[in-house]
């Protein structure tokens, strides 16, 4: 979010309140007897509502619209490979300018329209990584023989999230559609036994989880990553180079690291320790993806990658990967290669959003300066990182092995004919 419109909406709460309240929101001009009330599920009562169900529709979503992948995008593949009789659309910001990134099978409508309210009051599976909240906001529920699937963006996440976040929970409101959201998925999908417990902690109504793996990571195994890797040369221009992925995360209070990377030592460092020419790729988050638009380059080698549609797949052509407190490392861990931690805001960040265990107990070297991140750099143990990782996986219960994707399809596929089935 543009850190100026944050601040608007900051200055306006100081004015004006709202909750909700069932389906109406209450708003109230602070210190005075005046309100109105909004019942803000009227048009889909009128208009949505009364829709039938359609069994073999699908709809998909990546991170509020962000475009074609993580999981979504690789059960969607899938299912293409077994059957054309399914009607699969995905929500998606400038569906003109994505389409190029989508099957041509896939119908593509714009994120949060009149039209991608119709899909989902009318979808027989909703399935995505991210809470549906900006739906329901706009009065989406869901009908009986409707089945919702959450596919969660994280891996072995480290950030807090959802309820057990304070910096989200402190949101009444966004917290009551965020606990109608946990009241309406159906399936849980997680990729190790610790994902199913923090599942249990962060969303309040948690019913059935499939521990299936997370379809994004399939990539990682069976040799998939090396049409990927070749995907990426292609986009940045650049072959025959190794490649450093670097994937800081948003702060909840927009704030920047004091002391940013050092990316011209950090190069030199790179080829020091593992050899070869290095190229470093930046990839901001979603939440800071806008900042991306005035910066193409940091320096000759260095490319800025934002607007590539697939995190996964850079992760899978990745050499290496730097990050502060981005799950994508630990999605990365599935390669066995190398990975740090670069983190000089580290107790403040533990305060802002806080974290489910140190960054000590990962596998990934840990640095708060740049002579530290060259220090873990050129003394990396390939040995030991390797031996800590396997310990790593072991202990938070991974079930990762490359078939998650089938495993959804599957599942997917079930969840049609049933509600075939119950339209007879």
């Amino acid at each position: 979010m543009n850190p100026y419109i944050w601040k608007i909406r900051q200055l306006a709460k100081t004015i004006i309140s709202y909750e909700i309240q069932g389906e109406e929101k209450v708003y109230r001009l602070k210190h005075t007897p005046f309100c109105i009330k909004d019942r803000y599920t009227k048009g889909y009562h009128r208009e949505l509502e009364p829709l039938l169900v359609q069994p073999d529709k699908i709809v998909f979503d990546n991170y509020m619209g962000k475009g074609y992948g993580c999981n979504s995008k690789y059960v969607t593949e899938e299912l293409l490979k077994r059957t054309q009789d399914l009607d699969i659309v995905w929500t998606v910001k400038d569906p003109a300018g994505q389409r190029e990134f989508f099957p041509k099978q896939v119908r593509l409508v714009e994120y949060g329209s009149r039209e991608a309210m119709y899909e989902y009051a009318t979808a027989g599976v909703w399935a995505g990584n991210y809470q549906l909240v900006h739906y329901l906001n706009k009065g989406l529920l869901k009908k009986p023989n409707q089945t919702y699937i959450q596919m969660w963006h994280g891996s072995f996440g480290i950030k807090k999230i959802e309820n057990n976040c304070k910096n989200l929970t402190r949101d009444t409101n966004w917290t009551i559609l965020a606990q109608r959201n946990s009241r309406y998925t159906d399936y849980w999908i997680s990729n190790s036994s610790f994902e199913t417990n923090i599942y249990r902690q962060a969303f309040w109504d948690v019913d059935k989880v499939l521990e299936y793996g997370h379809p994004r990571n399939d990539i990682f195994f069976h040799k998939r990553g090396e049409k990927a890797r070749a995907a990426v040369e292609d986009y940045i221009g650049q072959k025959d180079c190794r490649l450093l992925l670097y994937v800081p995360t948003f702060r909840d209070d927009h704030s920047e690291p004091e002391e940013p990377i050092d990316f011209k030592q950090l190069k030199w460092n790179l080829e020091k320790r593992f050899g070869g020419y290095w190229k470093i790729l930046l990839r901001l988050h979603p939440r800071v993806a806008g900042d991306a638009k005035e910066i193409k380059t940091y320096g000759d080698d260095s490319i800025c990658v934002t607007d590539y549609p697939d995190i996964q797949e850079l992760l899978a052509a990745a050499d290496a990967v730097i990050t502060d407190y981005s799950s994508a490392v630990f999605d990365f861990l599935l390669t066995g290669r190398p990975a740090f931690l670069y983190a000089p805001d580290y107790a403040r960040y533990q305060e802002m959003r806080g974290l489910y265990y140190p960054l000590e107990a990962t596998p990934f070297p840990l640095a708060s300066d740049n002579r530290q991140l060259s220090y873990n750099i050129l003394g990396f143990d390939t040995d030991l990182y390797i031996e800590k990782t396997k310990a790593f996986l072991q202990q938070k219960g991974s079930v990762e092995e490359g078939n998650a994707a089938e495993r959804v399809a599957d599942l997917i596929l079930a969840c049609v004919i049933r509600n075939r089935e119950k339209q007879r």
